[in-house]
């Protein structure tokens, strides 16, 4: 585990902080909102109302770890996918109205309610939002009316007040606060013309703000995401290998020294692979000695991990990674286990959710003064054939 951690922080800075200038933009390439990560336990964010600033707690030491939450999601490969997975499994069947509509009249109101709302694409990212960050987040726009329509914001952008009665929302908490705007908690009875609707799963310990259930495996995630960035950067070394130029004499201008890396970079990466390098000199003496340093075999060691990596994620999210079409290594992956696998992962993980999310838009239905609610439709996999269970009561595959 040694050559793991130096191999990590060889590439990674302090979490959650972007650094200087310079250092970001060798290590970035595109304009993403992302930072250095590594340093550090991810899985132990600090969360205290001492560590308090104005009128909210600063989440994490660097207040970033919701922002590092929704890196993860992008940069680990295994972890997003599962992520996705849960979500369509969960709500991706689409929802009906509990109380079918009669009269013209109501199905305008629901028709409405749905198009103002955008309910179809709300309820996917909330259902996202929820497994990400282990809360919700919905901006409550009052209407002339009384009633509401809704946006959702996304669960990084907020931080709470220790009272849990008002936040403090900004799109951009890297740089302190900078378009900040607070909002009181949104309630029945609540007359701002715009408050915050916020939903938090009740955590062990955690008052303030939730840590989701799968904090545990976040070294594994951000082990995950780094895999690739290190065999590309190894096999782009192994086609020309670094080299150590031994010059006898020194440079004697920048222009000299601007021609010689010039020359170098012409002749490395893969398109070069096999092609002939001339250094010349005055005399043997006086001719640029060429060192071959050998490619590193660290690959080996991180192959190795790979399978480790995948067991732990998969873990954290409680979900065996075969029912996902993934291939576990030294297991057969029969039908059988896979029907038992997705059985034991729905009935623990998928209809929980569901029903948690069936709680949280009842509760927003009820505030637009609609007297209804929505039931997500329970799909299932069935000899190749997709099928509705008759109630979230009889799941049998």
């Amino acid at each position: 585990m040694g050559i793991l951690q130096k191999f990590i922080s060889q590439f990674t800075g302090t979490p959650g902080t972007q650094g200087s200038s310079e250092s970001f933009t060798k290590s970035q390439t595109f304009s993403t909102p992302f930072f250095n990560i590594g340093k550090g336990n991810l899985s132990q964010p600090y969360v205290s109302n001492f560590y308090t600033t104005g009128i909210y707690v600063r989440f994490g030491t660097d207040n970033l770890y919701p922002q590092m939450l929704n890196q993860l999601y992008f940069q680990s490969p295994l972890h997003g996918a599962i992520v996705d997975f849960i979500t369509n499994a969960t709500v991706g069947g689409g929802y009906t109205w509990a109380v079918e509509a009669k009269t013209g009249k109501e199905k305008v109101e629901l028709l409405t309610f749905e198009k103002r709302n955008h309910l179809k694409t709300l309820v996917k990212n909330i259902t996202r939002d929820l497994i990400l960050h282990a809360r919700i987040t919905i901006l409550m726009c009052r209407r002339e009316d009384g009633t509401y329509y809704m946006k959702r914001v996304d669960p990084s952008w907020v931080r709470n007040h220790e009272s849990l009665e008002k936040f403090a929302v900004s799109p951009d908490w890297s740089r302190g606060e900078y378009l900040v705007k607070y909002y009181n908690r949104w309630h029945p009875t609540c007359k701002d013309p715009e408050s915050l609707f916020v939903y938090q799963e009740e955590m062990p310990g955690q008052d303030i703000y939730p840590i989701p259930s799968y904090n545990s495996i976040l070294n594994w995630c951000e082990l995950d995401a780094q895999i690739s960035f290190f065999h590309k950067n190894n096999l782009k070394n192994s086609v020309f290998p670094s080299i150590v130029i031994r010059r006898p004499k020194e440079f004697t201008s920048q222009d000299e020294i601007d021609d010689f890396k010039s020359m170098l970079k012409m002749k490395s990466g893969a398109a070069e692979g096999g092609s002939a390098l001339v250094l010349t000199g005055n005399g043997f003496d006086a001719t640029p000695e060429v060192i071959f340093s050998t490619a590193s075999d660290n690959d080996k060691l991180f192959m190795e991990t790979a399978k480790e990596i995948k067991d732990q994620i998969s873990l954290g999210h409680k979900i065996n990674p075969s029912i996902m079409g993934v291939k576990v290594e030294g297991s057969l992956g029969s039908k059988e286990e896979i029907e038992i696998s997705y059985q034991i992962f729905e009935k623990n993980v998928v209809m929980p959710l569901r029903a948690e999310i069936e709680e949280v838009i009842g509760e927003l239905i009820d505030g637009s003064q609609i007297m209804n609610s929505i039931v997500f439709n329970n799909f299932q996999i069935l000899d190749k054939e997709i099928v509705q269970a008759e109630s979230n009561t009889n799941n049998t595959i």
